[in-house]
């Protein structure tokens, strides 16, 4: 049996779909759905609070850790996230949320009030705070990250190493993204290496979702279910009728 692989966040994880709770990948996001359609096995690439170093990375250990692999779908992530390896620590995900003092801020953009969801935050913190990471990350966000060069950098140079890496192995593939905005027109960057950059990107092989939308934007509008952070369900299932059609149109699938 072939293989479809899945790259992203938690979006594609499944955070808060009733067969995830945040100890297992889910069976009922999108990509999951479409690769039971197409009968091929599902691999899980994605991971909570994944940026797109990470996403990039894990898709291609899951390509290499695989045989028969017929098709990788990415959705990638908020562009504000990095990926560092800490010294005895390992991989962790830095964002905006990694700087914050007083958690009560991230409830502001909760949808439903969940206290559970809350404390994992909380905790999250603290064990930052705890391994020194939270200075660290201060220190990065207002001296580096702070600069929207630096972003869009980083994200197109993901990007385009992934896809030259699935082209390479001749991996079919397809791109999305959880908001319409990660992709920016690079022309007004004075910066030559990100207008360079932003050329290599194979923008035929992305998928947006109607009126130009990311996953989560395309869910908030359409008033899908949420719950904290996260559409459920229903919007899982009208997305994959929507991508798998699209794939069809761009002859990732017959």
């Amino acid at each position: 049996m072939g293989r479809l692989i899945a790259g992203g966040d938690s979006f594609i994880y499944g955070d808060e779909l009733q067969d995830c709770l945040g100890v297992r990948a889910s069976d009922n996001v999108y990509p999951a759905l479409i690769a039971k359609e197409l009968n091929l096995e599902y691999v899980c690439a994605a991971g909570s609070g994944y940026g797109n170093d990470s996403i990039r990375r894990t898709v291609i250990d899951a390509c290499e850790s695989n045989v028969d692999v017929e098709l990788v779908i990415v959705q990638w992530s908020f562009a504000c996230r990095y990926e560092f390896y800490f010294s005895k620590f390992g991989w962790y995900n830095l964002g905006a949320w990694s700087i914050i003092d007083d958690p009560s801020e991230i409830k502001k953009t909760f949808k439903i009030d969940n206290p559970i969801v809350l404390q994992h935050h909380i905790d999250t913190l603290n064990k930052f705070k705890d391994l020194g990471i939270t200075d660290f990350a201060k220190v990065f966000f207002k001296k580096i990250a702070s600069d929207m060069y630096y972003e869009q950098y980083k994200f197109l140079s993901e990007v385009v190493m992934l896809q030259q890496y699935l082209e390479i192995k001749s991996i079919p593939y397809m791109f999305a993204s959880v908001n319409k905005d990660i992709l920016r027109d690079s022309s007004e960057y004075a910066d030559q290496s990100i207008r360079s950059l932003e050329g290599l990107i194979n923008k035929k092989d992305w998928m947006w979702f109607p009126n130009q939308q990311g996953f989560y934007q395309w869910a908030l509008d359409n008033n899908f279910a949420f719950g904290t952070t996260h559409p459920l369900e229903e919007a899982h299932i009208e997305a994959a009728h929507l991508v798998y059609e699209h794939l069809r149109y761009i002859s990732r699938i017959s």
